[in-house]
């Protein structure tokens, strides 16, 4: 019978189980026939026969008597051959791990079955070998983790239940699966070992989605991972495992745990399978919404600007017809000049919310005049409420403090959108009133607190959550023929909030609203309205003014505006000529420059900085105004940086260039 077996060769026997074993058994699974090759002295002093038949049988009835005691009923529900078959049909190889009594010493061993490669291919080889010292090592590893790692300071350190749990000793790298689920074990990764990371990325490279796999495999290494940890305290990935045939989303999370027991990697791997669709939903409807609420802004605003539009293209048409009637083109540049103004009023809306959203809006503190800001308050609306056959009016008794430190420029955009909104959406014959209100506080300031009262439609109760949202208006028949972005109001709401202010509205359908704005503002040691500017118009007769603009339609508007004044321009081209102008005449012979931002060859910056490093007392001190097209917040604070005195915004009315003149050219 021995010759019979030794058809296949010891050498064939020790190639296909590719390790040193101290017993080797070759089965022929047809007739159950054995025959042992290699045992070792100590393991033949257990008395087994060296060859036999019904090899199954034989090992559970002669191993049952040597196998340690608490490992006996784990060998016979495992040695089993429909098993043992059934395994090797699935992955081509079975293991065992028990311990045998040699000396009456429990001595851990593992079984291995392997098929002999054949043409009749009914040939197993069984190699039994001793893994005692690692199994020790690993008895010891878990026994410590059981005493100094509880699971509950495991799932405190992740924060979260996770159906798989990995314990990483970091100086040894063995590690051991605490909390595996059914789900996961069919994964058919180990639960216990050494080389961790190594193992696991053997691993994760058959089970990680296709997709996803290259981005694990290049993060998901020992040097790669305790950098983060180092860095971060928590190590986090997303990916996504295959499950059969199917792809499910989850997540990782490493943490790391030191103290007298050693330094220790915990990590979770949790299901989000859940979640993940529900973000995705999430991010679905907030593309909608966004695609939803930019279509209608688009909407909104094709018909707003076209509607001012049509009138400045119409009304132009009309005068250009009608040179003869004087009374003809007098109204229609009326009306292309507030058609003109209302348009502005879009574009900077559009211009301020980008601002607010992209975080770049910021608050300008400076001298601010209140009785000068009333006063141009009250020449915009009243002018907005005559049109419109409305009463307004203005109290400001109980303001004692005018000089105050503010953002005026804000400051006056906060109460001319609310002014304005109220004549919009009151009906003619009713009020509209404005009541500033200062009231002692602690600290300092002083609380002002402005009211703008009208009488007019009011809002509906479910609007009024919405009231300061962006790009919102209420749907009402008798609302929608008002034109508007939608912004004003969300605008002043943040600006008051930049301010430190709060801002609040009471309203009654068909009664009227109720806008109340408070600020805490500090005053400043003039307090008297007397020290307003007045409203006479400066004498620029005799005066030298620099116009330093690159636009010629430009240039030809500010001049015509400066000679109407009596003023004598010079205009240059761009910076560099202006700077060559200037060095030309000498010093005193300008009295002003209005100096353009954006230019070829030397912009508006680089030119006043070029000026004013000419040195003297003249270049110092001699005004220089930018003519800006962004007037505002971190414009303002470039100008002056730049050592311009203040800006102007573009397009500039008279009455404003004037105002700006008059500060900086004293009379003779």
């Amino acid at each position: 019978m021995e010759e019979e077996y030794l058809k296949v060769s010891p050498a064939r026997v020790a190639q296909a189980l590719a390790a040193d074993y101290f017993c080797i058994y070759y089965v022929n699974t047809k007739n159950n026939k054995f025959i042992e090759y290699s045992a070792s002295e100590e393991y033949r002093a257990l008395g087994l026969p060296r060859s036999g038949e019904d090899f199954i049988s034989f090992s559970r009835e002669r191993f049952e008597s040597i196998i340690y005691p608490e490992d006996q009923e784990r060998f016979l529900d495992g040695f089993v051959k429909e098993k043992i078959i059934s395994e090797l049909d699935a992955h081509g190889i079975y293991k065992l791990a028990f311990r045998l009594m040699f000396n009456g010493v429990p001595t851990y061993v593992q079984l291995k079955v392997t098929r002999m490669i054949e043409k009749e291919g009914s040939h197993i080889v069984i190699g039994i070998s001793s893994v005692d010292e690692q199994m020790k090592a690993m008895e010891a590893f878990e026994m410590a983790h059981h005493a100094s790692i509880t699971f509950g300071r495991v799932a405190t350190a992740l924060a979260g239940d996770y159906f798989s749990i990995y314990v990483v000793d970091l100086d040894t790298d063995h590690f051991v699966e605490y909390s595996a689920t059914k789900e996961f074990d069919t994964l058919g990764v180990e639960k216990n070992g050494e080389d961790f990371f190594n193992l696991s990325r053997r691993n994760m490279s058959r089970l990680i989605y296709e997709d996803d796999r290259e981005r694990f495999m290049g993060t998901f290494y020992r040097e790669k991972v305790m950098s983060i940890l180092e860095r971060d305290k928590i190590f986090t990935m997303k990916y996504r495992l295959v499950f059969g045939d199917t792809p499910v989303w989850v997540s990782m999370k490493a943490t790391l745990l030191e103290d007298n027991d050693g330094r220790h990697l915990i990590i979770g791997t949790n299901n989000i399978e859940a979640q993940m669709e529900r973000e995705a939903e999430y991010q679905r409807r907030v593309r909608e919404a966004r695609t939803s609420a930019r279509n209608d802004f688009l909407a909104n605003m094709s018909h707003d600007i076209r509607t001012p539009m049509n009138a400045i293209v119409g009304y132009t048409n009309i005068a250009k017809t009608n040179k003869h009637k004087p009374e003809t083109v007098a109204d229609a540049l009326d009306k292309i000049g507030s058609s003109s103004h209302y348009l502005l009023s879009l574009i900077n809306d559009i211009l301020d919310i980008s601002k607010i959203e992209s975080g770049k809006m910021q608050i300008s503190y400076g001298p601010c005049d209140l009785a000068a800001l009333f006063r141009r308050i009250e020449d915009i609306t009243e002018l907005q409420a005559k049109k419109k056959f409305l009463v307004i009016t203005y109290r400001y008794d109980s303001v004692r403090h005018y000089q105050v430190n503010a953002d005026e420029l804000r400051l006056e955009q906060i109460l001319i959108n609310i002014i304005s909104n109220a004549i919009k959406y009151t009906p003619s014959g009713k009020t509209v009133d404005l009541i500033a209100e200062e009231v002692p506080s602690p600290g300092g300031k002083n609380k002002y607190r402005f009211i703008i009262r009208d009488t007019g439609i009011g809002i509906k109760e479910d609007y009024m959550p919405h009231i300061f949202e962006s790009f919102t208006r209420e749907e009402r028949t008798t609302v929608n023929r008002i034109q508007g972005t939608g912004l004003g109001l969300a605008i002043t709401a943040k600006i008051v909030e930049m301010m430190g202010g709060t801002i609040s509205v009471k309203s009654k359908l068909g009664e009227g609203s109720e806008f109340t704005v408070e600020l805490e503002l500090e005053p400043l040691e003039t307090d008297s309205p007397a020290n307003a500017d007045n409203s006479e118009s400066i004498d620029l007769a005799g005066r030298r003014i620099l116009l330093v603009e690159d636009n010629a339609i430009n240039a030809e508007i500010a001049r015509m505006i400066l000679e109407q004044y009596g003023a004598e321009v010079q205009q240059a081209e761009n910076g560099e000529i202006g700077l060559e102008a200037l060095q030309e005449k000498g010093p005193g012979y300008y009295d002003a420059v209005l100096m353009d931002i954006q230019m070829p060859v030397m912009n508006g910056f680089e030119a006043t900085k070029a000026i004013r490093a000419l040195g003297g007392a003249y270049a110092t001190a001699l005004p220089i105004i930018a003519m800006s097209a962004n007037a505002y917040d971190e414009d303002v604070r470039d100008c002056l940086a730049a050592g311009m005195n203040g800006p102007i915004a573009k397009p500039f009315n008279p009455d404003e260039l004037m105002r700006i003149l008059r500060r900086y050219i004293s009379a003779d």
